[in-house]
């Protein structure tokens, strides 16, 4: 099975590190990460969001890993949520950036809880299919990551 959900496997581990530029571009652009200067456009997956929400976002978790059979794709999927997980936005995030999912993400106002439940259990149910049937692989030129954007915050606060 190429998709993984457990932080302890090394294989979802190894990808979210490769991807740790997703959740860093949320603390650089709360001024909560040093050493950088301004999040290149391509990097910067907040500027997908509606301007009205774009930082009305608090938490972003890695959900997912999919490895290709091949191992010649590899992408991870993450939520990114506010209070009360209003907003809420699902990203594809490979090695040529990141793409919201808006058929999964929350981001009008006017939710009503039922709508948000019924939308995070699709989300669950689709998105690992999704993965499987090769729906997010893509190919490309891999995007060149600014190491400050690499950093392990965790390290900066020891």
């Amino acid at each position: 099975m190429p998709t993984y959900v457990d932080p302890s496997e090394p294989i979802f581990a190894r990808i979210e590190e490769r991807d740790r530029w997703f959740p860093n571009v949320l603390l650089a652009e709360y001024g909560e990460l040093s050493g950088g200067g301004e999040v290149p456009d391509a990097l910067n997956w907040l500027l997908q969001i509606p301007a009205a929400r774009r930082y009305d976002f608090e938490d972003v978790e890695c959900g997912m890993v999919y490895v290709s059979n091949d191992n010649g794709y590899a992408c991870s999927v993450w939520d990114v949520s506010g209070a009360n997980d209003d907003p809420w936005a699902v990203f594809v995030v490979d090695a040529m950036g990141a793409r919201l999912l808006p058929a999964f993400s929350l981001l009008d106002e006017n939710q009503t809880d039922e709508e948000r439940a019924a939308l995070l259990k699709k989300a669950a149910d689709a998105i690992p299919d999704s993965a499987e049937r090769d729906e997010f692989t893509r190919t490309g030129e891999p995007l060149v990551i600014p190491d400050w954007l690499l950093a392990d915050p965790d390290d900066e606060e020891s």
